[in-house]
């Protein structure tokens, strides 16, 4: 399925004429994140490359969105190190918290970051749309949040959605990083190929649990040494996200 014209429309032409996603030349090797010791716990040396990757996080401060925009950066990075364009990513944020000097502050070009904001009743099928783009080589879907602005997703219908998300994914070199809350209601676990569970025990620690993967390389809670956050935030409780393409999704 394509993305809706009213998007399209709003995209630069060289994205939609030329966006398609190359197939992984190693889908074993993971996406590094730049995090030394968060990319050493991980079972490929970053994040699972063509498939759906679920950030299950416990406490709103436990770094997701950091993670998620460190992904962001680290696959533009790695396109221009090809000696290719930058690559598009795209955040699905219908919270409209993330905040754009935070994002300039984690190192991700802005000019090549879509950011959706849908409202809660798209967010699936919105999400798919974008995927299903293979447009994007990192998709981050929010349905987590941020302190001063959580969203309420319920997950019942997500084990449909997600195995949409997979099939659009399989065989590319993209990540699609799925963010959720540890608490929010699941009937079902989520069909993803692997689950990070992630919290703050301390300000200046991240617990990291592999607890889910597809590969079955599974790993006990470590902890890690975790930054306090910077200055600036990466989201903002109110108001529209600042200096980024954003579109409005439905």
């Amino acid at each position: 399925m394509a993305l809706p014209q009213h998007v399209l429309d709003r995209l630069p032409a060289a994205l939609v004429r030329g966006g398609q996603l190359a197939p992984a030349e190693s889908p074993e090797i993971g996406l590094p994140l730049g995090l030394a010791e968060l990319d050493a716990l991980l079972p490929d040396g970053g994040l699972l490359r063509g498939g759906v990757v679920e950030l299950c996080v416990s406490g709103a401060a436990a770094g997701a969105t950091r993670i998620a925009l460190a992904a962001c950066r680290a696959a533009q990075a790695e396109g221009r190190a090809r000696g290719g364009d930058t690559p598009w990513c795209a955040f699905v944020d219908p919270s409209g918290s993330l905040f754009g000097p935070g994002v300039a502050e984690a190192g991700v070009q802005l000019d090549r970051l879509l950011v959706v904001h849908p409202p809660l009743e798209a967010l699936g099928r919105v999400s798919v749309r974008v995927v299903e783009s293979r447009a994007f080589a990192v998709v981050v879907v929010d349905t987590l949040g941020a302190p001063g602005a959580p969203v309420d997703v319920a997950l019942g219908t997500w084990p449909r959605i997600v195995r949409r998300l997979a099939l659009a994914v399989e065989g590319s070199a993209a990540c699609v990083l799925l963010v959720t809350d540890s608490a929010a209601s699941r009937p079902l676990p989520l069909p993803v190929a692997q689950r990070i569970e992630l919290s703050r025990p301390s300000e200046h620690e991240l617990a990291v649990r592999v607890a889910k993967d597809k590969h079955g390389r599974i790993a006990s809670m470590r902890k890690i040494p975790w930054a306090p956050s910077p200055p600036r935030p990466l989201v903002k409780a109110e108001g529209p996200s600042r200096r980024l393409a954003r579109i409005a999704g439905g």
